[in-house]
């Protein structure tokens, strides 16, 4: 796997902020057609994806982002680590057959397309709501 580094200054760096700087690194990689980011870790705040139980924090991100395709190790101010792969030899899904929707209360929703009655009002038939974790997944 190639290692890439990047230095930056000038600002305290988040997560938000030194992602970006590594996926724009990783679209400019020439050996990296689509890159998709498949492992991170957070050294300031003792964060890792995937989270697997358990797993020492320090080295199982970068054995689950070697087992996984990883092409390109970046490495952010040595505060943040992500590893990407390159996803340009899958087919895509299509069009998903789920569709996220909000009541007027501000609520979140998985709501089926197919199923719903008004493209605009989530049912309980088609719907379900979502919490704080889960809204961030979908």
């Amino acid at each position: 796997m190639k290692e890439a580094h990047i230095n930056y200054s000038g600002m305290n760096l988040d997560y938000k902020m030194a992602s970006g700087l590594a996926a724009a690194l990783a679209e400019k990689d020439p050996y990296i057609t689509e890159p998709v980011m498949v492992a991170w870790h957070d050294k300031k705040s003792s964060r890792m994806s995937p989270v697997i139980a358990g797993a020492n924090i320090n080295t199982r991100w970068l054995d689950y982002g070697e087992s996984h395709g990883g092409k390109l190790e970046v490495d952010v101010n040595g505060e943040f680590e992500f590893i990407f792969a390159d996803s340009s030899a899958f087919d895509q899904y299509g069009p998903s057959p789920y569709i996220n929707l909000h009541d007027a209360q501000g609520n979140e929703y998985l709501c089926q397309i197919n199923a719903l009655r008004d493209p605009h009002d989530p049912s309980k038939e088609a719907c379900v709501v979502l919490d704080d974790m889960t809204s961030k997944m979908t």
